[in-house]
């Protein structure tokens, strides 16, 4: 997982105190403006959902709030 920092962000703040981060414990914030989390994963280790897929096919963004699926284990 990668943060990005768009135009006017001041700062990412990292809040974890542990390497591990649970589900919908905060790990992290953008200070001023708005930004992009960037998540990697290894080839063909998950299935990315169908209408996301569609999507970036059409140059649509799509956004995705925490806890939302996004793909499955493959």
């Amino acid at each position: 997982m990668s943060e990005v920092g768009a135009t006017m962000v001041g700062s990412i703040i990292q809040t974890y105190k542990s390497r591990d981060v649970q589900k919908g414990e905060e790990k992290g914030y953008f200070k001023f403006g708005g930004s992009s989390v960037v998540l990697l994963f290894e080839e063909n280790k998950i299935k990315i959902d169908e209408d996301l897929l569609i999507n970036t096919q059409n140059s649509l963004e799509t956004e995705v709030k925490m806890g939302e699926r996004m793909g499955i284990l493959h």
